[in-house]
């Protein structure tokens, strides 16, 4: 059995598949308040996608990157500790794109690692909702992302 086969039957396991990917994001912990009714907020629901990085700027942000991203979660590594169960509304810029993808998830895993003299802190999470623009933008850039890494695996 060739790596390619076990890779590829091992990736067909996943329910979505991985992108390796390190971006830039910003993310704010959403306290007990906002968790019950932010579903059915506007900027999930009905705002484009122009408006969202306005909505969220009177918020505390933490800076994070991430490590590999799906259309289902993703996973990142920062300085701010992360906690199981936590919602956290993350601002995920796109390179070829000028507008952040706003993404509201939820810490699935947390954990923490000691690196060059300071502890830093991984989380596995998922995603939990976003708008029609955001989702068009990610799975596009999942896309081109996937199809770049193939061509340069092969070359």
């Amino acid at each position: 059995m060739s790596v390619m086969t076990m890779q590829k039957g091992w990736m067909e396991q996943r329910r979505h598949e991985r992108v390796a990917a390190t971006l830039k994001i910003s993310y704010r912990i959403l306290d007990a308040k906002e968790k019950d009714g932010i579903l059915q907020q506007p900027r999930y629901n009905q705002t484009t996608a122009d408006q969202l990085p306005h909505l969220a700027q009177k918020f505390h942000a933490y800076h994070a990157v991430t490590k590999d991203i799906s259309e289902g979660g993703l996973s990142v590594s920062g300085e701010h500790p992360f906690n199981q169960g936590d919602q956290v509304e993350i601002s995920l810029q796109l390179p070829q794109y000028n507008v952040s993808v706003t993404i509201l998830a939820e810490v699935m895993r947390a954990s923490s690692f000691f690196e060059l003299g300071k502890t830093m802190y991984n989380a596995g999470v998922k995603i939990l909702a976003l708008n029609r623009e955001d989702m068009d933008r990610l799975m596009k850039y999942l896309l081109s992302e996937k199809l770049r890494q193939q061509a340069t695996r092969q070359n």
